[in-house]
């Protein structure tokens, strides 16, 4: 209530002292596809920036996009570079901005990637961007199937020379992967958070950081709904990226759930959580060494990404290892890992990636599974309204993605996937995922084309996926509507 209710007064209040206005703090906040046409110019070698972490601030890249020129681009970075040029432009001509967009859909998804879809089978939204000076703030009124209503995506935020402190939601991607993230992705509802990060992407002018290249840092702290396990956790969420070799891009995430009803909140115990410290949490007060355990929930690994060119293009090869629970201060040991590679043929992106979550408890010394993303104290797990904060695919899932993505002339884009997919293999314990049977295989293929029509941006698609479950076989569908008209 606090946050819905200070969203409302300072956009109230900048529109009222809205004169000497500024561009947006990041990159793609309306259309998630602008983060992919970065990644295409970041790729092919005309951008040099960090583009790992979604999203990215304007400042840093802004000044190297109107110094691009598309002659002699080959098609993908020239279609990505007049998008990016169109919509910096348009931040260019300090104008407060309102949207409204519409979605509708015959089913929810079960599987999202950072822009593929809808979230909601029926839901309507208004959007209000404002700039004032150093200020600037999205207030983003949504209104779902149900009568629900929330301020998903609304946020103010202040930059203040170097840095950006931000309260309120924003959907997050972190990582090199095209379809989904170990850690942090939008498969869930956004966290509200007050945040700080880095407010340019550029490569730092100080002797003693100069050699990281360009790098991003960001660390927030969040509060979770009420109907879990525990209720109003807490989630502690940091990252930092560095390209300091050309073609190189390495990425380290951490993420922390503290706190909430019915748990310490002290500031003792904050610092014995920040510092990995091992504590008794049982009523009597008195542990083994065996039965001390770490002070919250903690995920925490790294990224990266490698870029090389083969055959006058780029080819790209990425890995992410996420892990949880650890054996002595410092060594994870309950890890999954992603992997990928992704290139471009005649103009179109092409990727295909892996990853596993089915990982063997207190690192392979049992065959336990069941554990990731699970927590004896956060019982709901790492999660947000039931859907894992990470992997689309949530807990004890192996899966293959196939995916293309399109560039046209006409500022269109379309995209499809094709994945394989294994769904708690062992059947002991479903994960929130699954929906009639305790475990399930199945092949999707989805897709979607987005066009724009004068001020109108509209998007449909729609997916076919064959599920093979312990007692029978089925096809499930899925269409969907997406239109934004931008005032």
């Amino acid at each position: 209530m606090l946050i819905r209710f200070f969203a409302y007064f300072v956009a109230i209040s900048l529109l009222i002292l809205s004169r000497a206005l500024v561009a947006s703090p990041w990159v793609g906040t309306i259309d998630k596809q602008l983060h992919y046409d970065l990644q295409t110019l970041v790729e092919w070698g005309y951008l040099d920036a960090t583009a790992n972490t979604y999203p990215i601030p304007w400042r840093g890249i802004s000044a190297q996009l109107e110094a691009l020129s598309t002659e002699g681009l080959p098609y993908r970075p020239t279609q990505a570079l007049l998008r990016l040029q169109h919509y910096l432009s348009l931040q260019k001509q300090a104008k407060t901005r309102q949207y409204l967009s519409f979605q509708a859909a015959s089913e929810i998804p079960r599987f999202r990637s950072l822009d593929d879809g809808v979230d909601n089978t029926a839901k309507a939204s208004i959007t209000t961007e404002l700039y004032a000076g150093a200020w600037s703030a999205q207030v983003n009124v949504n209104y779902a199937k149900g009568g629900e209503r929330n301020l998903d995506n609304s946020f103010i935020a202040y930059q203040l020379g170097d840095w950006n402190f931000r309260l309120g939601s924003i959907d997050q991607f972190w990582g090199p992967a095209q379809s989904s993230s170990l850690i942090l992705s939008n498969n869930a509802r956004p966290i509200k958070s007050l945040a700080f990060s880095r407010s340019t992407t550029a490569a730092s002018t100080h002797p003693w950081l100069s050699w990281l290249g360009p790098w991003y840092l960001s660390s927030q702290f969040g509060q979770l709904e009420k109907n879990r396990a525990v209720p109003k956790a807490k989630i502690l969420l940091n990252r930092f990226t560095a390209r300091p070799i050309k073609g190189l891009e390495l990425g380290a995430s951490w993420a922390l759930m503290w706190g909430g009803e019915g748990q310490d909140e002290s500031l003792d115990s904050f610092i014995e959580a920040v510092t990995f410290q091992s504590v008794c949490i049982r009523e009597s007060g008195i542990c083994t060494d065996a039965q001390l355990t770490k002070r919250g929930n903690h995920l925490a690994g790294f990224d990266l990404s490698y870029t090389t060119h083969l055959f006058a293009r780029p080819v790209s090869f990425y890995i992410q290892r996420i892990g949880e629970d650890s054996v002595d201060t410092y060594r994870i040991t309950d890890n999954a890992n992603l992997f990928g590679i992704s290139s471009y043929l005649y103009g179109v992106k092409l990727f295909v990636e892996t990853s596993d979550t089915q990982v063997n408890c207190d690192g392979n010394v049992t065959t336990n599974l069941n554990c990731y993303y699970e927590n004896g104290t956060y019982q709901s797990g790492y999660r947000a309204y039931s859907r894992a904060i990470g992997s689309t695919f949530d807990s004890d899932a192996k899966q293959i993605t196939f995916g293309a993505n399109f560039r046209f002339d006409n500022g269109a884009v379309a995209e499809l996937l094709l994945r394989d997919v294994q769904l708690n293999n062992d059947g002991t314990r479903p994960s929130p995922v699954l929906t009639d049977s305790n475990k399930e295989a199945l092949v999707e293929l989805s897709g979607f084309y987005q066009q724009p029509f004068g001020k109108w941006l509209v998007k449909a698609g729609a997916s076919l996926a064959k599920r093979d479950l312990p007692e029978d076989s089925q096809t499930d569908s899925l269409i969907y509507i997406k239109a934004q008209y931008a005032y």
